[in-house]
């Protein structure tokens, strides 16, 4: 039987895009060296940089040059839209109809009129 092996560098990713979620890396605080972070992990530094180059295209940290890589400021909004709308194509692409998730929305909204 064949098992699915997530790559060490996606590892990487969603380790730090779930730590900064729950708030465990705050807004502006600077992040391991990609060095550091290899040699404490035991991998090259190029899949840490990897990780680190997903991270900062997907908006959860910046690097500034020569100073370090930090977390970035998350418009809580805008991220909260980006999670409905994977989630919906997820729900989409199961198969439920529009209709059955509209009741489902309005049950956990109320009456529909918030």
């Amino acid at each position: 039987m064949q098992t699915e092996k997530t790559s060490v560098y996606l590892k990487i990713v969603n380790d730090f895009k779930r730590k900064i979620d729950l708030g465990l890396y705050g807004e502006g605080e600077q992040l391991p060296s990609c060095r550091d972070l290899a040699f404490k992990m035991g991998i090259n530094p190029n899949t840490v940089q990897r990780a680190y180059t997903v991270l900062e295209e997907d908006g959860f940290i910046f690097t500034q040059p020569k100073k370090g890589v930090y977390v970035a400021v998350r418009d809580k909004k805008r991220y909260a839209d980006e999670i409905a709308r994977e989630k919906l194509c997820e729900i989409k692409n199961s198969g439920i109809d529009k209709k059955s998730l509209i009741k489902i929305i309005d049950e956990i909204w109320g009456d529909g009129n918030d």
